[in-house]
């Protein structure tokens, strides 16, 4: 009876889950988000780069290299890294490039929206748009132009699709499989139900005042991004997503790295979900606020490698608990499956599928690992390294 109880209870959550995953999957694979036609006589708005970054010597300057080469004219866009923990010879080849180098003072206690605010307080200028990248990430000359549509159509906040640039083994194969799952769930699919896209934490753009308004008085460890869309959404603001406009992100590529990376998004969303979980829920009854409800939804999903294996095991665990537990195990598997079927079945090399498949069991554990220790981004910054290749 107790064992009934526990499968049933299992099986339920797993069960929210996948219906979750597939209806955004389908509606995503049903549907093509509207991309605006850029106009060479439209507005030209202009936008201020912003790279935060700490320690990243070894990928900055490529970054920059790719943000001064945009093809927008120069004077209605202006690139600034965030340099904290930088060497003085970067600084300088920063500065060589013309882009701004804001040196950060050494802080013990340092995050990202600290640095970002210490940057807007130093920055009296104000441009139309932002966009924030990370160190590592590049983009396409016409990034700009194409923004640029969005929001001479209307848009003020939006986010850019994040696509892998190394692939190098099948960890950093897996994790840009798991971003563009990311991309067609928590973006696309949103977007095509009416609910805002996701934030990723770069390749965001957002009205300057807009971007003024939301970061003030931030102070985060962990999940930035995560409480700029929550801030966000509590404005009845909408996030859009521009899967035309691509930035390019290094995925993690080893064991250790993927841990602590996940340590600190998991340990942001669930405190997130629990900071916001009634408030949002009063906002969706008294307010009608459907978008941050739904956002603190995705919160307390689980993560899509717990789905996938626990939704495996529970096939042979529920056929010795009952007939009805066994139909439910397998109609939950093939929700999940068709849901991860549907987000990359334009990215997915069949020949690849053993290959990934025999290193899930390893990604499970890891993440197991990295929900159990991930209190310890709660005190502390955790920074993802990143290589020059």
């Amino acid at each position: 009876m107790i064992l009934q109880a526990l499968v049933l209870v299992i099986l339920i959550i797993l069960l929210i889950n996948a219906i979750y995953l597939l209806v955004f999957s389908v509606a995503g694979a049903i549907t093509d988000n509207a991309t605006p036609a850029a106009s060479t006589i439209a507005e030209q708005q202009s936008c201020l780069i912003l790279i935060p970054a700490y320690k990243e010597d070894t990928v900055i300057l490529k970054s920059v290299e790719h943000a001064m080469a945009l093809d927008y004219p120069a004077t209605k866009f202006h690139c600034a890294v965030i340099a904290d923990g930088f060497r003085t010879e970067t600084i300088d080849a920063i500065r060589g490039l013309g882009a701004e180098a804001f040196v950060m003072p050494d802080d013990d206690n340092r995050n990202k929206s600290k640095s970002i605010q210490k940057y807007l307080a130093h920055c009296y200028q104000e441009y139309d748009n932002v966009l924030v990248l990370d160190g590592d990430n590049c983009v396409e000359r016409d990034m700009l132009i194409r923004a640029n549509a969005y929001f001479n159509s209307g848009t003020k906040v939006l986010q850019a699709r994040r696509v892998a640039k190394n692939e190098s083994n099948s960890m950093s194969r897996l994790d840009s499989l798991s971003e563009t799952i990311n991309n067609h769930i928590f973006r696309k699919g949103q977007r095509a139900l009416g609910f805002s896209a996701s934030l990723i934490g770069s390749g965001m753009f957002m009205k300057m005042s807009i971007f003024r308004m939301v970061m003030e008085d931030m102070n985060v460890f962990s999940g930035f991004d995560k409480e700029l869309e929550l801030r966000i959404l509590k404005n009845r603001l909408t996030i859009n997503y521009a899967s035309d406009i691509l930035v390019y992100d290094e995925k993690v590529s080893s064991h250790e790295v993927f841990v602590n990376q996940r340590r600190r998004w998991t340990y942001a969303q669930y405190f997130f979900l629990r900071k916001n979980a009634i408030n949002s829920l009063k906002e969706l009854v008294f307010k009608g606020n459907a978008d941050y409800f739904n956002k603190v939804v995705q919160f307390a999903l689980l993560p899509r490698v717990l789905c996938i294996v626990l939704s495996t095991i529970m096939i042979p665990v529920a056929a010795i608990t009952g007939e009805s537990f066994l139909y439910m195990s397998l109609l939950i598997f093939a929700d999940v499956f068709l849901a991860i079927l549907l987000s990359v079945r334009n990215e997915l090399k069949w020949n690849e599928v053993f290959t990934l498949a025999s290193r899930i069991p390893a990604v499970f554990f890891g993440m197991v690992k990295a929900i159990v220790t991930s209190g310890q981004a709660s005190k502390k910054f955790i920074h993802t390294p990143h290589n020059a290749n």
